[in-house]
């Protein structure tokens, strides 16, 4: 067992507690949170002005992408898709073993102790299957072309048993349907029964860009264009409202839903959903900023993710915070650091099904520690100012033991 004292306790439990002075005592697993606990244990102090709390999960990335820096196109949306398809295989084979690493030691000295990847080749299991943090991996189908169905559907099950291979405490599955616009519906209804029977989390991309909903709901514009250059097919599949619907009963999240309008939030609320926003993301590809006030509204548990380096230039979680914070210029600071924090804590673990997020008893011990440069003096502004403040973190402990 480990007993932690520092100035500052962020507990993330459904009070949002902070403990000034406080503990934690742990082994795998919390075993209390407080002041002046008595355990027969050598107690750390962490120093002046020091910080204890749930370590972060970064809901949503896309590691294949890692090795890109100034390959593809920002500012618009098609243009930065056209360019995907044009650098996707040289990107995927510029990101080898080493890329993989640093992509994951990016993430970890920022305090990150889990993360979802979408995966959309299996190339990149062998790279993950060790990783020292926690990896929740989210074989993606992709697929709109129904000669192709089967064939797609035969290589979505062999990348799924591949990864349940490697399947422990530590390396979980989920399965992802990419977007409303790219998946067959037949691919679509195979892929929620299997994550039904196995309860397994499903991640899916909805509503990124004005472009997705003119193509769904009048099969006009850009992405007409789009699918008669590169597949030959020139008709949406679905609604937007038929898409949500697939989904109830599991446990879905919707990436960015930077464009869902009202009725389609109500449903999402509906049907027990989640939102993951990405706002750096949302930026630099120049679709708009995720209304987080409806989001609240239609009481939608968000947490907030920085995709890939195919739209980012960090995997730094408190960077992406940080950006949010600031885009976010309608909805007051101090009250949305304290969303801000729960969306990459426990509104993060509840979308991947994990058993953290929280400093709470008996969740599994995935701990940040790090210092502020001074004292706060009021602590509904401590949200605030982590955020504001920190970059990196002193320690990581995921079960219980330190990740260096």
């Amino acid at each position: 067992m480990i007993k932690l004292k520092a100035d500052y306790v962020l507990t993330l439990n459904e009070k949002y507690e902070i403990i000034k002075n406080g503990e934690v005592v742990f082994d795998d697993k919390i075993i209390d949170v407080g002041t002046d606990l008595e355990y027969d244990l050598k107690e750390i102090y962490l120093g002046k002005n020091s910080v204890i709390m749930p370590a972060l999960i970064n809901t949503h990335t896309h590691l294949e992408f890692s090795s890109n820096y100034t390959h593809l196109e920002y500012g618009d949306f098609m243009s930065w898709l056209n360019s995907v398809l044009e650098h996707r295989e040289d990107l995927f084979h510029g990101c080898k073993s080493e890329c993989y690493k640093s992509a994951i030691k990016e993430m970890k000295k920022s305090g990150i102790c889990a993360f979802g990847q979408i995966s959309s080749t299996g190339n990149d299991l062998k790279y993950l299957k060790h990783s020292p943090l926690k990896v929740v991996y989210f074989n993606e189908i992709i697929g709109s072309n129904p000669a192709a169905v089967d064939m797609i559907y035969q290589d979505f099950l062999a990348r799924i048993e591949q990864s349940k291979e490697v399947k422990n405490d530590k390396f979980k599955i989920g399965l992802s349907i990419h977007s409303p616009y790219s998946v067959h519906p037949i691919l679509m209804k195979k892929v929620i029964e299997i994550a039904k029977s196995e309860d397994l989390p499903i991640q899916t991309h909805f509503m990124e860009s004005k472009a997705e909903r003119k193509w769904l709901e009048n099969g006009e514009g850009e992405f007409k264009i789009f699918f008669e250059k590169h597949f030959k097919n020139a008709k949406p599949l679905i609604t937007p409202q038929e898409f949500i619907e697939q989904f109830e009963n599991t446990k879905t999240t919707f990436i960015h839903c930077v464009h869902a309008n009202e009725k389609e939030l109500q449903k999402i609320n509906e049907i027990g959903g989640y939102i993951s926003h990405c706002p750096i993301s949302n930026r630099l590809l120049n679709v708009g900023l995720l209304n987080l006030e409806s989001v609240k509204n239609f009481s939608i548990p968000y947490n907030v993710a920085t995709d890939g380096k195919s739209s980012n230039f960090s995997l730094n979680l408190f960077k992406e915070i940080r950006a949010a914070l600031l885009m976010h210029t309608d909805l007051h600071p101090k009250y949305l650091a304290k969303d801000l924090l729960k969306s990459v804590t426990i509104n993060a673990a509840k979308a991947l099904n994990l058993n953290n997020g929280s400093l709470e008893k008996d969740k599994e011990a995935d701990i940040i520690t790090f210092r502020l440069p001074n004292k706060v003096e009021d602590e509904e502004l401590l949200p605030l100012q982590i955020i504001l403040h920190t970059n990196k973190i002193d320690n990581l402990y995921i079960n219980g033991k330190e990740v260096k």
